[in-house]
């Protein structure tokens, strides 16, 4: 099912929202896990996630 409310790109509180987890263990896994999708930087002080890509990530972690 496609989520339509959510947008494609992610600021860093709503990607960690979004996966289920806090800041500080999104950056935690973003520098620990290699599987972990790349930050897009879109300026010094604005960073995005992919959402399609956190889907991949998150799918890849089922069991």
């Amino acid at each position: 099912m496609k989520d339509t409310q959510t947008p494609y790109n992610l600021r860093l509180k709503n990607a960690a929202a979004y996966i289920g987890v806090s800041k500080p263990t999104l950056w935690r896994l973003a520098e620990r896990d290699p599987s972990f999708p790349k930050k897009i930087c879109i300026s010094k002080r604005c960073c995005v996630y992919r959402k399609a890509d956190l889907d991949v990530w998150l799918a890849g972690k089922e069991v």
